[in-house]
């Protein structure tokens, strides 16, 4: 018999599992990313819309925080595919995106936002294509 998680047992097993991210700077020299994994990362990972997006393109929500517990891996195995900036009031923020090749038919997308020094989050979902 398979129990059955609950969303939130699912988002507090995902965040003991990447927990050790928490604090720790994720960077790419060769494309200027650089920001300190946070609290906000950890919620754009575990929010309604980042699983949603892995779920309508035919995952499970177990999939989606199984994937996730390993962010930190996929950021560092990822390639940059796109790069854009954009003005707000107070700041200008550098948006990346992201792929991992976790197979043939799975990949991790991640858009990442930074600004400032250090500061940012990364945002993940998963899809079957690669394109």
């Amino acid at each position: 018999m398979v129990k059955a998680y609950s969303l939130d047992e699912l988002r507090r097993v995902f965040r003991n599992a990447a927990g050790n991210n928490c604090k720790k700077l994720f960077e790419k020299r060769d494309n200027g990313i650089r920001f300190i994994f946070n609290r906000q990362s950890f919620n754009k990972i575990g929010c309604d819309k980042s699983i949603n997006n892995s779920v309508v393109r035919g995952f499970t929500v177990i999939d989606h925080f199984k994937v996730a517990a390993n962010v930190k891996e996929l950021f560092d195995n990822s390639e940059v595919v796109a790069q854009w900036n954009k003005k707000k009031k107070a700041r200008t923020e550098t948006y990346y995106l992201c792929r991992c090749k976790i197979r043939d038919d799975c990949y991790a997308w991640m858009r990442v936002t930074t600004w400032g020094k250090d500061e940012g989050y990364i945002d993940m979902y998963l899809s079957k294509d690669g394109e």
